[in-house]
């Protein structure tokens, strides 16, 4: 985890929880996990800290204890002892160094991975992974498409495809390349 004066690159840390609000008098903030797993939690000491859209440092938080569980998970960060403290970090996104973050299982990828990887269809770049999304019958893929925005707007276009087997094929985190089974659902 970086010290004071330390920087990590940005690619190098993920977000693994946001600080939803202040929980009970003693300091302890709700945390929503990002990956939905919280047993990763137990083993953090420190976490960085770092307000959505913010380009300045992220801010060291110091773990002091971990409670609850997936549905109610409760953190208490060193220095932080009054429900009026903790209001001071909601909303925070809380950072890791990758290799702190919850692991993966088989079929499995962070956002940050996935994000700028550009999808091909038959081979053919047709847009770029922009983020991931939580939609009701699973995670969907927002892209930008290659060929620009419509006629009427200088705007990009953008779709959402459903980061499925039957729309998604092979994603390659090295040539930074996600498949598209099926090019109508672009249209």
């Amino acid at each position: 985890m970086a010290r004071d004066g330390e920087t990590r690159e940005a690619a190098e840390l993920l977000v693994t929880g946001i600080v939803r609000s202040s929980h009970g008098l003693d300091g302890f903030v709700k945390v929503e996990s990002s990956s939905g797993e919280v047993d990763h939690f137990a083993g953090l000491s420190e976490v960085l800290g770092r307000a959505p859209g913010s380009d300045g440092p992220p801010r060291r938080l110091v773990i002091e204890a971990v409670e609850g569980s997936r549905h109610l998970l409760l953190i208490k960060f060193l220095g932080i002892e009054t429900p009026e403290q903790a209001k001071t970090l909601a909303g925070l996104e809380l950072l890791v160094p990758r290799d702190k973050a919850c692991p993966l299982s088989e079929g499995e990828y962070y956002v940050n991975d996935l994000c700028n990887c550009v999808l091909t269809y038959l081979g053919v770049p047709v847009g770029t992974v922009t983020n991931v999304l939580e939609g009701g019958a699973g995670d969907l893929l927002e892209v930008t498409l290659t060929d620009g925005g419509d006629a009427d707007s200088s705007a990009p276009q953008r779709r959402l495809v459903p980061f499925r087997k039957e729309f998604v094929g092979e994603v390659d985190l090295r040539a930074r390349t996600v498949e598209l089974m099926h090019r109508w659902i672009l249209e």
